[in-house]
C-alpha cells in the first residue's frame, strides 16, 4: 500500500497597506512590500494598496494612525508594521517576528 505525501499548505496571507498619495516614497514603499511578499509567500497573499487622500474612511477603520502602515489580517492573529519602508530589507526582519506570514 503507497503511503500518501501530507504536505501543509501554508495559509493565504492578506494583507493591506496604507499609504499617502502616489508620490516617489509611496511608490517605492508599495514596490518593497511587493518585493518581501513575493519572497516570502509567493503566490499565496492579497495585497490591496489603500490611499489614505483617497479613502480617508478605511484609515479610520483600520485605526491607522501614521503611513505607510502595512497591517496583515489573515492568518489571524492581525499585525501591523508601522513606518518608512524603503526597500524589502527593512521588512524582512519583521515578517520572521511581527508580520510573518505563518
Amino acid at each position: 500500500m503507497k503511503q500518501r505525501k501530507t504536505t501543509k499548505r501554508r495559509p493565504k496571507v492578506d494583507l493591506k497597506l496604507f499609504v499617502a498619495g502616489s508620490g516617489s516614497r509611496s511608490l517605492r514603499t508599495i514596490d518593497s512590500v511587493k518585493k518581501a511578499c513575493e519572497k516570502h509567500a509567493p503566490g499565496r497573499y492579497q495585497l490591496c494598496i489603500v490611499d489614505i487622500y483617497l479613502r480617508p474612511e478605511l484609515a479610520v477603520e483600520a485605526q491607522v494612525v501614521a503611513v505607510p502602515t502595512l497591517i496583515r489580517e489573515l492568518p489571524k492573529p492581525l499585525r501591523m508594521f508601522v513606518g518608512v519602508i524603503l526597500d524589502a530589507s527593512d521588512l524582512d526582519s519583521q515578517f520572521g517576528r511581527q508580520l510573518e506570514f505563518g
